[in-house]
């Protein structure tokens, strides 16, 4: 009878032992599970990356031939380093003319615009770009095998490929091809070759290298493992204890999405939601220390004219470059955000409505003193911009309202000037020091 006791009490630590290892088991599968995860999620958004940032270069180069096509071509002095191409005359076109000064000019046609920027950016950037077709004019321009496939491949099938490569000097690169159609500017070039608008006539294939990614990944697999493993001894010693890492895990990625949710992708500003969130914040601040609050709301005067006339990427740059100029000027405890699409709000805490006029107005004349995309003719914005001081009980709205009712006469009255809200305390310095002006 003694020994069934001593029987069940072996019973019981084998079951303990049992569900103890159990536990053990599924945390290192989780875990480990949970790091792998990590990793490969980590390695697609960075190749994911890789492809968004080929496709960019395709565009870049795809908009600069557009554009030197629609000039047809582009002419410039002919310089040491500086070759006539060739290949016009075989194509039966005058690439080389003198000035009635004596100087000699030559013709700039998108291939060759497209190969001269190529060069340059493999220089600077390490990122190739090879203009391939089956039957080139160029032979430089013939394809690499996985290129010939790809070329072979777009006559059914015209979605992007890519890959990665290993160079037989050891580098690697993504390897990103993506047809080019012809075009009716196309046709006046190639004419002997019979091209038809609609025609995948060639492709453009983009080379960026993947040495430092595949750093950052094996750097990140090495820091994973780690974690794993620290992870895995902490979960048999302490389940508890692997909860709380979790929960503590389970925080910081909430506060990643939660900074995302509020931030302008773009920019790096605030988007429209965390600018009210802030500006909320401020006005409860002002309400309660009666300290000065004012706002500046910027617009990029004629935004859809750039977008139409030099394309989106050139949009984006001149958004990008109103945020910089904002940047330069503000304080550190100014708050900026991308308001709407073309819209910019500045919030100046223990700003009196005087300096936050002086304040847009810097960031107008900056924002005007320089050019967007160094490209010919270069590109110039201008921005207007309405001020407007808090007033004790105004809601966001109300506020928001009154710099937006200033900014629509600063636009209304001319553009490129700076506006503040009616019946606001007069500004003691404006547009060069003189609010008349």
């Amino acid at each position: 009878m003694a020994a069934e006791p001593i029987q069940k009490a072996n019973r019981d630590d084998g079951g303990f032992r049992m569900f103890t290892i159990q536990l053990i088991v599924l945390a290192v599968l989780f875990t480990t599970a949970t790091y792998a995860a990590i990793y490969l999620r980590t390695r697609a958004l960075l190749y994911e990356s890789l492809r968004i940032q080929a496709e960019n270069h395709f565009e870049l180069v795809v908009t600069a031939r557009a554009w030197n096509a629609d000039h047809n071509g582009v002419w410039v002095k002919k310089t040491p380093g500086v070759e006539t191409n060739p290949y016009l005359e075989e194509l039966g076109i005058v690439a080389e003319i003198e000035t009635t000064a004596g100087e000699t000019l030559t013709l700039r046609n998108p291939a060759i615009m497209a190969s001269e920027i190529s060069e340059r950016l493999e220089s600077r950037m390490g990122v190739t770009y090879h203009l391939v077709a089956l039957d080139p004019v160029n032979p430089e321009n013939l394809p690499t095998e996985w290129e010939r496939e790809g070329l072979v491949r777009f006559a059914e099938d015209p979605s992007p490929v890519h890959t990665i490569e290993s160079l037989p000097s050891g580098r690697r690169v993504y390897r990103y091809m993506e047809p080019l159609v012809v075009e009716s500017d196309c046709v006046i070039c190639h004419a002997a070759q019979d091209y038809r608008i609609g025609q995948i006539a060639g492709a453009t294939s983009i080379g960026i290298p993947v040495a430092d990614i595949e750093r950052q990944l094996a750097a990140n697999a090495l820091t994973l493992l780690l974690l794993g493993g620290l992870s895995i001894a902490a979960a048999v010693s302490s389940i508890g204890w692997m909860t709380s890492r979790l929960g503590q895990r389970t925080r910081q990625a909430n506060e990643l999405l939660e900074r995302a949710a509020i931030t302008d992708e773009l920019t790096g500003l605030l988007n429209r939601r965390g600018t009210l969130q802030r500006l909320d914040e401020e006005i409860a601040r002002f309400e309660r220390s009666d300290e000065p609050l004012s706002v500046v709301m910027l617009d990029l005067d004629l935004f859809k004219a750039v977008n139409d006339t030099h394309g989106h990427a050139v949009g984006d740059s001149a958004l990008r470059h109103v945020a910089d100029a904002i940047r330069a000027e503000v304080r550190a405890y100014d708050v900026v955000g991308r308001f709407g699409g073309e819209e910019f709000l500045i919030i100046t805490p223990y700003t009196e409505i005087g300096a936050a006029v002086a304040l847009a107005e810097r960031v107008r004349e900056r924002v005007s003193a320089e050019t967007v995309v160094p490209i010919s003719p270069p590109v110039m914005i201008t921005v207007s911009g309405g001020v407007a001081q808090a007033r004790n009980g105004e809601s966001v709205d109300q506020l928001v309202a009154r710099a937006d009712f200033a900014l629509y006469k600063a636009k209304e009255t001319g553009r490129d000037r700076i506006e503040w809200s009616p019946g606001a305390p007069r500004p003691s310095a404006g547009r060069n020091g003189d609010v008349d002006s």
